[in-house]
């Protein structure tokens, strides 16, 4: 375990706001602080493992290190397109299908990437934490690298051994490091899609992000939102320890300031499993599980995208570009 700083502003001072153990995966019973720092505001982790401990944390079969089976995956495909159609309602009511349903429920959301690179923007594009490369969180498999490939060339950068290897037998060039990354090389798009999170240094990849956009590039990240519901219901709703910070737009906006960096949109989104899957781990009341109920499910959702335009959703997508000087 190590203590530290404040990445953001390099203040040593802070307030533990909470305390959590790893519910979601179990890999340990130890308790984790998260503090928040007392000049620029920055929540993280302190003390926290070390770049040599973390991986020890990260539960077998991490979700986005594995490739999952062609049958499973095309499952997923159906019950999400389901889920979002007008055809849900009646097969919602199905008891066996509702929860399954439910599940998949979320907001419409472009992708940032395709709309990019659909618009002219350049390429070629680099996915920070891409893990094998099959599917991406929220996105699906049409916002993974071996989608993007039709669109531009791709290469990925992961940390985990094994999603490198899947990431190699298919062609595309994954990275374990960001100095691993050729000096020479820049980027019409940089992506970290729920990465930024679990990385010691946010700063050195925003500093990387500012030194390898190409002219008329975009960054694209995307985080939890600690200004979120969920967290302002639970402070402790955290994803602790694989999670060593824990932003707010304001958060990302100071660090591309610091980096040279500007926004140009943030859009903050919730769905209703995450409320679901918190009650389940033991992080919010039982009574939350009440949306596991495809209608219930669904008018939660309704209710949340009021909540999201407010900038309160549970996630949050920032686009970056380099600052004009």
């Amino acid at each position: 375990m190590e203590h530290v700083g404040c990445d953001l502003c390099g203040a040593e001072e802070s307030v533990v706001v909470a305390s959590q153990t790893d519910r979601l995966h179990g890999t340990t019973t130890a308790f984790f602080s998260v503090v928040r720092c007392t000049a620029c505001g920055l929540h993280y982790l302190n003390p926290r493992p070390d770049v040599s401990e973390i991986g020890r944390h990260y539960a077998d079969g991490y979700s986005f290190h594995g490739v999952a089976s062609p049958l499973r995956r095309a499952a997923a495909r159906a019950l999400a397109w389901l889920a979002n159609s007008p055809l849900a309602a009646p097969f919602g009511m199905l008891p066996f299908l509702g929860r399954r349903l439910a599940a998949h429920l979320k907001p419409a959301l472009a992708d940032p990437v395709r709309v990019h690179l659909a618009r002219g923007g350049p390429g070629p594009f680099l996915d920070i934490g891409c893990g094998s490369g099959a599917h991406a969180h929220f996105w699906g498999e049409r916002g993974s690298l071996q989608a993007y490939r039709a669109l531009t060339d791709v290469a990925g950068l992961e940390t985990a051994a094994g999603a490198r290897q899947a990431l190699a037998s298919t062609g595309i060039t994954a990275y374990a490091a960001l100095d691993e990354v050729p000096p020479q090389a820049r980027f019409g798009v940089i992506r970290m899609n729920w990465s930024l999170e679990h990385v010691h240094a946010p700063s050195a990849y925003f500093d990387f992000i500012a030194q390898r956009l190409a002219a008329g590039g975009r960054a694209v990240i995307a985080v939890p939102n600690y200004d979120g519901m969920l967290y302002r219901l639970a402070p402790d709703c955290v994803e602790v320890p694989v999670h060593l910070y824990h932003f707010r737009p304001a958060d990302i906006a100071a660090y591309a300031a610091r980096h040279g960096l500007r926004v140009i949109e943030t859009v903050t989104f919730s769905y209703p499993q995450m409320f679901v899957a918190a009650a389940a781990a033991g992080l919010l009341p039982p009574s939350f599980s009440r949306f596991e109920n495809f209608s219930n499910a669904r008018a939660l959702a309704r209710a949340l995208s009021a909540i999201d335009a407010a900038g309160m959703g549970n996630d949050m997508v920032v686009i970056l570009e380099r600052a004009q000087h």
